[in-house]
């Protein structure tokens, strides 16, 4: 009786536990195909699902009159699938003559065990043709876009403001000048796109679903002008051919605004054929190559010393061409024809005779904290900020810093001499002369177009003033009498106010000396007949003020008298043209021309 009973509890116990468990069985299966059933499923979708990005088409990049420098077009993109390529070596041998592609590289690449892989990107229409009426198993093709640069340049083989522009490369990223400056704005946002796959990894037809719209990149107008553009580099190319140069630079800025009208530099390149292209020649050097100004500093120099009150027009100072600072003796460059030097100098005779001495005796009156202070709030040893990609800052030293000689570096640097900037921040410092005082932006962007439309006018930092307008005034007056009656009178245009200077100075290079043993070490040190001639210009008259910066380097003759075509020279013959293109009239009357 006792075992039955027991028999019977046993039995129930066991039903309960089975009713338990499939109660929670039966909880758990409602909690995962019902409460959990939309996660689960967004899960398998995400598993099986390929993403894909839509590329946003590029913006275009215009003058400031509208004319088309840089445009994006469709081109087809060869691709295989290497798995299904029937036969390699024969597609090889194939798409080998109609591509220009050694065969062996294609039949690496047909007989890769990649799934998928690129065979040539942006083929011209003609090829595309050819390869589609082929109909070769495992190769597609694919739309991408290429960005063309369709004005040439001066020179051949080049395209027009190559630098400034930069160039977009195969993966669709700009690089260098304002390609890469402005790249977020011009190449916009892509949009997504998502397919499903089965579980083999095969896409599923007809299950391509839009996540989000591309939004296409803005158009980019410049401020620089197609024209002036083009007159610079025709002035640029030349000076470089006469001269034998290793390179030159030049700018034409609004000197009240800041904004670029021209910037070239040769040697340029073709930005359609980057890809073939010496990658030295990308780097723009009006705004990334850093040198040793020489004499154009002094009108910095002298500029600091009188807004400071430290001298006046009508001070004077001793130049005997023999200024010893420390163990060091400051000379002129015309030591051979002045060997005693010049005498009583006035800041109008320092500029107009680019004389040394004067410039470092100007500089250590000012005092040299005041002076290294008075560079710095020039803009140098600062980049500019304009939205070019690659700016420089510049050195300039502090003359009590661990790295300097105190009184010494003051004074070399008050004549241009142990210090580095880049030519555009030579442009928009004597600017601030020609506008009353100010250091403005400069920039190349006038504005951009969204692609609904809408016209944005970019947006410029207020100008900082950096001295006082009666110092600037001032400033003009000297820089006009140094081209009148200085030794830059090869700058002068009959009709025009012109102010400027020039200035030339040593290049350092590696060179190998023998240390204290005996042992040849590379040390860098100024190299016989390697300078940087410059001159930097300013018209005053009318109402658009350029500022204009002529850059030569490493010219024949070492910059001296018998340099073939000096920068002075190369600005007179330039802005003529550029001030006729811009109908800016004459502000002085043209001297008649004396009779026989």
């Amino acid at each position: 009786m006792l075992a039955r009973t027991d028999s019977r509890a046993r039995a129930l116990v066991l039903l309960m536990l089975a009713v338990i468990a499939a109660t929670a069985i039966g909880a758990r299966l409602v909690w995962w195909q019902v409460v959990q059933q939309p996660w689960l499923a967004e899960m398998a979708l995400h598993q099986l699902a390929q993403h894909e990005k839509l590329p946003a088409e590029r913006g275009e990049i215009t003058d400031v009159n509208g004319e088309l420098l840089a445009t994006s077009v469709e081109l087809q993109s060869i691709f295989a699938t290497p798995p299904t390529v029937g036969d390699p070596g024969m597609a090889a041998t194939i798409l080998g003559s109609v591509l220009e592609m050694p065969v062996d590289e294609l039949r690496a690449r047909l007989d890769s065990e990649d799934p998928w892989v690129w065979i040539k990107r942006r083929v011209s229409p003609e090829v595309a043709e050819r390869i589609r009426s082929l109909d070769l198993r495992g190769i597609g093709m694919l739309p991408e876009t290429k960005r063309v640069y369709p004005v040439e340049g001066v020179a051949s083989e080049t395209t027009i403001a190559a630098q400034l522009m930069g160039f977009v490369d195969v993966e669709g990223k700009g690089r260098y000048g304002i390609e890469q400056g402005e790249n977020g704005l011009l190449a916009g946002t892509p949009g997504k796109v998502t397919a499903q796959e089965d579980v083999i990894g095969r896409r599923i037809a007809d299950s391509a679903t839009l996540l989000q719209e591309p939004i296409d990149g803005a158009d980019i107008r410049l401020t620089v002008d197609a024209g002036v553009q083009h007159l610079l580099e025709e002035a640029i190319w030349e000076t470089l051919r006469v001269n034998s140069a290793v390179g030159a630079t030049g700018i034409i800025m609004n000197a009240e605004t800041g904004a670029i009208l021209g910037m070239a530099s040769y040697p340029s390149y073709d930005a359609n054929q980057f890809a073939t292209t010496d990658g030295e020649r990308f780097s723009n050097p009006a705004v990334a190559r850093q040198y040793e100004p020489g004499s154009v500093m002094k009108a910095f120099t002298v500029a600091a010393a009188l807004d400071a009150g430290a001298i006046t027009t009508s001070d004077t100072f001793d130049d005997d061409n023999n200024l010893r600072v420390g163990r060091i003796r400051i000379q002129n460059a015309d030591r051979y024809d002045h060997p005693y030097g010049h005498g009583a100098l006035t800041a109008a005779d320092v500029l107009a005779l680019s004389n040394n001495v004067g410039a470092a005796k100007v500089g250590l009156t000012l005092g040299r904290a005041e002076l290294y202070q008075a560079f710095l709030r020039f803009g140098f040893g600062s980049p500019t900020g304009i939205e070019l990609a690659g700016e420089a800052s510049g050195v300039v030293w502090d003359p009590d810093g661990p790295n300097a000689s105190g009184d010494l570096t003051a004074a070399q640097t008050a004549f241009g001499q142990g210090l580095s900037i880049t030519p555009l921040q030579l442009a928009a410092g004597y600017a601030s002369f020609a506008n009353g005082g100010t250091l403005v932006t400069p920039h190349v962007v006038e504005g951009w177009i969204d692609p609904d439309g809408t016209y944005h006018a970019a947006q410029q930092p207020p100008g900082e003033r950096i001295m006082r307008a009666e110092t600037a005034e001032t400033m003009i007056e000297l820089l006009t009498n140094a081209i009148d009656e200085g030794i830059a009178k090869g700058a002068r245009i009959p009709g025009y106010t012109v102010a400027g200077k020039t200035g030339t100075a040593q290049i350092a290079g590696p060179v190998q000396v023998p240390d204290e043993n005996g042992v040849l070490v590379e040390r860098w040190q100024y190299i016989d007949g390697w300078v940087d001639s410059s001159y930097v210009g300013l018209l005053p008259a009318g109402d658009m003020k350029l500022a204009t910066v002529i850059l030569i380097h490493r010219p024949a003759a070492a910059g001296g008298p018998q340099m073939p075509q000096r920068p002075e020279t190369v600005y007179a013959e330039l802005m003529p043209q550029v001030l006729s293109y811009l109908a800016i009239g004459p502000d002085r009357p043209i001297e008649p021309v004396a009779g026989p």
